[in-house]
C-alpha cells in the first residue's frame, strides 16, 4: 500500500517562502524606522539569496529537516524559537558590526522587526504541516509496521496496553516474533505470527516493518543482545520495553508521554542536530583539503604513476554505513599483482609495497582520495575503518558485537587507529575493534575533534 506521506522538501519549501517574505517585510519595516521611501535598494537580491541560504543551513544544523512524521508541534516551538533567535542575533551582530553607530538603538527595532515575523510565519507553516500530518496519522492514512519480539504473555501485555492507550502516534502493529513458542491468546487475525526470530531480517523485508519492540524479560540478556546484533545493521527503530528499575534510573526515554513507555535503543547515534554538524565539518574540510592540498595530490599522482605500472588509483569494496558495500578510493600503494593469490592483508614490510607506497603509508598520503567519499556521503572524517566482507566475515564468526560498528559511518581515522593503529591479521582486527566500539558507544562531535587532534599530530611525527 503507497502511503502519501509528506516529504520533508515541503518543510524547506515553507522556509524559503518565509525566507522571501520576511527579507521583503524586513526591509519595509527598515523604511519606517529611518523614515524614507520604499524602494528595492542595490544588493537585495544578493541579500536575499545569502538570507535563505543561512536560514536553510541554520534550519539543518538544528535538526529542523529530520524525520517529518516525529515531530511534536510543542517541541518544534520551542526549537523555532531558540533558531529564530540565533539566527536574528548573528544578523545583528553582522548589522552593528558593518556599521557601527554611536546610537544603536535602531539596530535593536530592526532585530526585533526581523525576529517577530520569522519566528511567527515559520511556525504557523510548520503547525500547519504538522496538523496535516497529526490527522494523517488520526485516520490511518499514513502508518508505520511495528513488530513485536519476546515470549508471548510478555507481548500480549504490551500490546493490550498498547490498545488501551492508543493515541495518534501511527504505529501498527503488524506481527509478532513468538520467542517460546507457546500460543495462549487470541491475537486479532491481522498480526501475523512468528516463531524463529533469527530470520527477523527477512521477515522486516516483506512486511515492510519500521519499528522494532522488544518485550523480552529483562533476565534473558543473552537473548536481547542476540536480538540487538541481528538488528544492529537494519533501518529500523528499535524500543524495548522497561522494568521499574529502567524508570526508577532514568533510562526510560519516550516521545510518546501518552503512549506505553518505551525505551528508545540510541546505541551510536548522535542527536539530528550533531549528526547535521559531523557531516557539515566532514564537508567543509573534505572540499578544504582538495583545494589546500592540490599541489601534493597532484605531487602524489605523478610519483604513482611513475614508481611502477598500473592504475593510479587503487578502488576496493569496503563494508560501511548498515553494512552496505562501497567502493573505497586510496592511491595504489603496491604492485598491480599484489592480491593474485587472494585477499591478503599488508604488514610493515610487505614486499608488495611499492619503495613510493612505503612513504605514502608513513605519511597517510595513499588516503587522500577518500576525501571523494566523504564528499559522497560513503565514509566520515572519524569512524572505525572499514574492512572487507572477506575479513568481516571471519570475525562476525567469533565476536558478532562487531556488526555494531556498522551504526556508524566509516572514517578516515578513528579512535582504534589513534590507539592501536593498523591491523595486519584478523587477530589485530579483532584486538582494535574495542577501541572502534567504544567510540560508537560515545559518539560525539567533541569526540571527533579530539581524535582528529590526535590523528594530526601522530601524521606530523610520522608515526
Amino acid at each position: 500500500m503507497k502511503q502519501p506521506r509528506l516529504h520533508i522538501s515541503w518543510y524547506i519549501l515553507s522556509d524559503t517562502i518565509v525566507c522571501i517574505f520576511t527579507w521583503t517585510c524586513f526591509y519595509y519595516l527598515r523604511t519606517i524606522i529611518y523614515d524614507y521611501p520604499f524602494s528595492v535598494p542595490p544588493g537585495f537580491y544578493l541579500g536575499l539569496f545569502l538570507y535563505i541560504t543561512g536560514w536553510l543551513s541554520l534550519h539543518f544544523l538544528s535538526g529542523s529537516y529530520n524525520l517529518l512524521y516525529q515531530k511534536s508541534r510543542l517541541d518544534e516551538l520551542i526549537k523555532t524559537f531558540i533558531v529564530s533567535l540565533i539566527g536574528c542575533l548573528a544578523l545583528l551582530f553582522f548589522f552593528i558590526l558593518k556599521n557601527p553607530h554611536e546610537n544603536n538603538n535602531n539596530y535593536y527595532y530592526e532585530f526585533f522587526s526581523l525576529l517577530i515575523p520569522v519566528f511567527i510565519c515559520t511556525y504557523i507553516v510548520r503547525f500547519i504541516i504538522l496538523t496535516f500530518i497529526k490527522n494523517q496519522l488520526k485516520h490511518q492514512k499514513v502508518f508505520f509496521n511495528a513488530i513485536l519480539i519476546g515470549p508471548e504473555n510478555k507481548a500480549f501485555d504490551f500490546y493490550r496496553e498498547f490498545i488501551r492507550t492508543k493515541e495518534n502516534s501511527g504505529y501498527r502493529i503488524a506481527g509478532l516474533i513468538n520467542t517460546n513458542g507457546e500460543q495462549h491468546f487470541n491475537w486479532p487475525s491481522e498480526i501475523k505470527m512468528f516463531s524463529d526470530y533469527k530470520q527477523i531480517i527477512q521477515i522486516i523485508e516483506d512486511e515492510k516493518i519500521e519499528e522494532v519492540i522488544i518485550t523480552v524479560d529483562k533476565t534473558n540478556r543473552n537473548l536481547i543482545t542476540e536480538i540487538l546484533q541481528i538488528l544492529s545493521d537494519k533501518e529500523v527503530n528499535i524500543k524495548i520495553t522497561p522494568d521499574t528499575a529502567d524508570i526508577i534510573s532514568g533510562a526510560l526515554q519516550t516521545n510518546n508521554v501518552m503512549g506505553v513507555p518505551l525505551i528508545d535503543i540510541h546505541s551510536g547515534l548522535l542527536p539530528a542536530w550533531q549528526q547535521n554538524i559531523k557531516r557539515a565539518i566532514d564537508l567543509f574540510i573534505a572540499t578544504a583539503a582538495f583545494i589546500l592540498l592540490t599541489p601534493i595530490f597532484l605531487f602524489t599522482l605523478i610519483r604513482v604513476a611513475l614508481s611502477s605500472k598500473g592504475p593510479i588509483f587503487f578502488l576496493q569494496e569496503r563494508i560501511g554505513y548498515k553494512g552496505r558495500p562501497f567502493k573505497m578510493y586510496k592511491f595504489r600503494s603496491m604492485y598491480t599483482d599484489a592480491e593474485k593469490d587472494g585477499p591478503q592483508l599488508s604488514s610493515t614490510n610487505d614486499q608488495r609495497i611499492t619503495p613510493w607506497g612505503k612513504t605514502m603509508r608513513k605519511w597517510r598520503l595513499d588516503e587522500l582520495p577518500q576525501f571523494i567519499n566523504i564528499i559522497k556521503g560513503e565514509m566520515s572524517l572519524v569512524g572505525p575503518r572499514p574492512e572487507r566482507k572477506f575479513y568481516i566475515d571471519q570475525i562476525v564468526k567469533q565476536h558478532p558485537e562487531y556488526k555494531y560498528l556498522f551504526k556508524v559511518k566509516p572514517g578516515i581515522t578513528s579512535w582504534g587507529m589513534v590507539n592501536y593503529g593498523y591491523a595486519s591479521t584478523v587477530q589485530e582486527m579483532t584486538e582494535r575493534m574495542p577501541y572502534d566500539l567504544l567510540y560508537v558507544e560515545n559518539i560525539s562531535v567533541a569526540l571527533d575533534l579530539k581524535i582528529l587532534l590526535y590523528t594530526l599530530k601522530f601524521i606530523f611525527s610520522g608515526k
